[in-house]
């Protein structure tokens, strides 16, 4: 059956607001996606996770009226920014799912979509099988495919590792699967932490994984790794902390950093460690070091 399709950019207000609006209009499916080319990372403490600007969609019957919707979204948003379309059912999950493929990062480490597998993978490579939420990666933004690269490179077996905005929880998983004894994932985000154990469990890791908010650290243990694929703003203030966690002479990852960052967000770690340009892929850039000091 074809149904009704209603769009508009929410601009910077909280597009979440909107769903519940929707749902009691008789939507059956409201979702939100980035109205230009940013990523979803870490936020600051207490903010909401999300884009600068957020298209919404929701779809309706195809026996509901457009006019009646734009008269009850009146003053909630603006009426020259909603567009209505009649769509034919299609299966959307299938659609979406089509378009997610395995990649390969580094030499030896996989990311499969569920229910797929590795073309081609060798006996030394490692898979990491996802299912991936609206929210979170799968590896294709160049900020986790950098993180993902660097981790191929090292030496993790038996060590600890600290994955400071975990997300989908692919970083954390990925790491164990290269080897890593011990993974502490934390994120502000509860959706980030039942995906990460989800993806966990999916990947016969989860034993080997706590999973929490950052305030339920402990600083008693020192990691032996650090990746932080986050917001650079919240890198400078949140540097101090992170790094009491960390142990002298870990290895730093720091992503989520745009090339004109970069320099902010090494001056905030020097007292800690000195950071460099490891690589760098459209904007964005990967800086790592280790950690100095105590």
């Amino acid at each position: 059956m074809p149904w009704l399709q209603l769009e508009t950019e929410a601009g910077q207000q909280n597009p979440e607001k909107l769903e519940p609006v929707l749902e009691e209009l008789g939507a059956v499916a409201v979702w939100f996606h980035d109205a230009g080319d940013e990523p979803i990372l870490e936020p600051a403490p207490g903010e909401t996770p999300g884009w600068s600007s957020t298209i919404v969609t929701a779809l309706f019957p195809a026996d509901t009226q457009a006019a009646d919707l734009t008269a009850a979204l009146t003053g909630i948003v603006d009426a020259d920014q909603l567009s209505f379309s009649v769509i034919e059912d299609r299966d959307w999950h299938a659609e979406w799912r089509g378009t997610l493929q395995p990649q390969l990062f580094g030499k030896r480490l996989w990311v499969v979509p569920d229910g797929m597998s590795a073309p081609d993978a060798e006996d030394t490579s490692t898979c990491v099988y996802l299912s991936p939420g609206m929210a979170f990666g799968t590896g294709e933004h160049p900020t986790t495919a950098m993180c993902l690269e660097w981790l191929d490179t090292l030496a993790l077996a038996d060590k600890s590792l600290l994955d400071y905005g975990c997300g989908s929880g692919l970083l954390a998983i990925a790491a164990l699967a290269l080897g890593a004894g011990h993974v502490r994932a934390v994120d502000i985000d509860p959706q980030a932490l039942d995906a990460t154990r989800s993806n966990a469990l999916n990947n016969d890791c989860l034993e080997r994984l706590d999973v929490s908010f950052p305030k339920e650290i402990s600083g008693a243990r020192k990691y032996d790794v650090l990746v932080a694929n986050i917001l650079s703003g919240t890198l400078v203030e949140l540097g101090p902390a992170i790094c009491k966690l960390m142990s002298h002479g870990a290895p730093l990852a720091l992503s989520g950093i745009l090339a004109d960052q970069a320099n902010q967000v090494r001056a905030a770690w020097s007292d800690w460690a000195t950071l460099e340009v490891a690589s760098q892929v459209e904007d964005w850039v990967l800086l790592t070091g280790q950690k100095h000091g105590i």
